[in-house]
């Protein structure tokens, strides 16, 4: 190996041990981990329970998780952004939001509950009215806190943490359903990844009282409530428009589409979502790193992009030559119907680090305008772009509409950023020619 590609090799390797890149990859394998495993989980369930009894698992459980995640308030992302620089503080705040969460939390699964009779009659029939409140009442905070946790985690700089409690998690719910098949618990499947998440949840809060400084920590940044409540405000409003495109296109695709065409999206928006959770990774541990440094934001976004493209472009590239064989593995059908939009949606996960890149710098500067208008913006052209495509050229116009509006956002920010350099740039005057006396070796007189 020649010298230059021995230097080249210790720069990558070494870029990768910076910590903020270290715990963006931290994050990046915990997604991927949980993503394997969690697939493990159901592949089980499926064989171990009978399919009406998963059904109803499946369905306990996703109300729950969209609970969870709506009662999380983004605070998650707010203590990413003020818990590293709030010195002694840093326990109030943390604390102080998973109180908040698990009170939003309790209200929603308790509301839900009541109300299953309604809006989820299966459910009722499935677990009971008391059993049903019970479990919505006690999993829903416990899933906002264990959702908030990882945030703090990072937060403090334990990303590696956040990989092996995930992990962890994992494997602990697969073991509680093995458990709970072979003790024919009623709701077993719901019950198995409660039980798990408590567990889970119950250690990791043990360890953030540990190791948060108190109130006679170090001193850091005033962080008052206000502060809290006004980036909460316009990080969760933006998150609101993100969640409309993520979690609400499935149902134009069905409208416009049909049931095949929604389950062909379904599926293949999981691969290529997974493309877009490496940008989400690495972002969270930029903020962590930069929020005490603001004036090194912009280069923690560099490195940040530079890094998040490193893993996506070849993994994209593997996905658009291997398509249609990856998705052969799912069936016929959805090779035949799906390759098209799964090869766009891989390719929009490109200009996506830099639209990702965006909106997490704004959080390191609280720039409110940044953090709801560029999620508006993209989630009102990608659903917008769906409407229009897939009823001309069937469901690829949503992978279509999800790389067109990524490049134009990554583009318009492109052309943003050169422009404020450009500005910035000291102006090149030119060089005004000596006096004759000094052309002449001569002196002044």
């Amino acid at each position: 190996m020649t010298e230059r590609a021995r230097s080249l090799a210790r720069g990558v390797v070494g870029g990768w041990r910076a910590p903020q890149h270290r715990d963006g990859m931290a994050l990046v394998l915990s997604s991927g981990i949980s993503s394997v495993i969690g697939l493990l989980f159901w592949v089980l369930a499926a064989r171990m329970f009978d399919p009406a009894v998963v059904g109803v698992g499946s369905a306990a459980l996703s109300a729950m998780t969209l609970l969870g995640s709506a009662a999380h308030l983004n605070m998650g992302n707010a203590m990413l952004r003020f818990v590293p620089v709030a010195g002694g503080r840093a326990k109030a705040i943390v604390m102080g939001c998973f109180a908040v969460g698990a009170g939003v939390g309790t209200v929603l699964g308790l509301g839900f509950a009541a109300g299953a009779g309604f809006w989820a009659p299966e459910l009722v029939e499935g677990f009971g009215y008391p059993a049903l409140i019970g479990f919505f009442a006690v999993s829903t905070p416990i899933w906002t806190l264990f959702v908030l946790q990882d945030a703090a985690l990072t937060s403090i700089r334990r990303a590696d943490l956040v990989l092996v409690e995930n992990a962890v998690f994992a494997l602990l719910k697969i073991g509680m359903l093995v458990l709970a098949a072979v003790l024919a618990v009623p709701g077993g499947i719901a019950v198995s990844w409660v039980v798990a998440t408590v567990l889970v949840v119950l250690v990791v809060i043990g360890f953030l009282a540990r190791a948060l400084p108190s109130g006679a920590g170090r001193p850091g940044e005033p962080v008052t409530a206000r502060d809290l409540a006004g980036f909460v405000r316009a990080d969760y409003a933006g998150n609101i428009f993100w969640q409309a495109a993520v979690f609400g296109l499935p149902l134009v695709v069905i409208a416009l589409a049909g049931a095949e065409g929604a389950a062909t999206y379904g599926v293949i928006w999981q691969i290529g979502f997974g493309l877009y959770l490496v940008a989400i990774g690495m972002g969270k541990s930029m903020v962590t790193h930069a929020a005490g440094d603001p004036t090194k934001a912009e280069r923690a976004r560099r490195g940040m992009e530079r890094k998040a493209l490193t893993l996506i472009v070849p993994a994209a590239l593997v996905i658009v030559v291997a398509a249609h064989p990856l998705l052969s593995l799912f069936g016929r059908a959805y090779a035949e119907s799906g390759s098209v939009l799964l090869v766009l949606l891989a390719l929009s996960a490109i200009p996506h680090v830099v639209t990702a890149s965006t909106t997490w710098a704004a959080r390191i500067h609280r720039n409110g305008a940044v953090l709801v208008g560029l999620p508006a913006a993209t989630s009102v052209c990608v659903i917008t772009g769906t409407v229009v495509l897939v009823p001309m050229i069937g469901v690829a116009g949503a992978g279509w509409a999800w790389l067109g509006t990524q490049s134009v956002a990554a583009a318009v920010i492109l052309l943003l950023r050169a422009g404020r350099r450009g500005r910035k740039a000291p102006p090149r005057h030119r060089a005004t020619p000596p006096p004759r006396w000094a052309r002449a070796g001569g002196t002044a007189s």
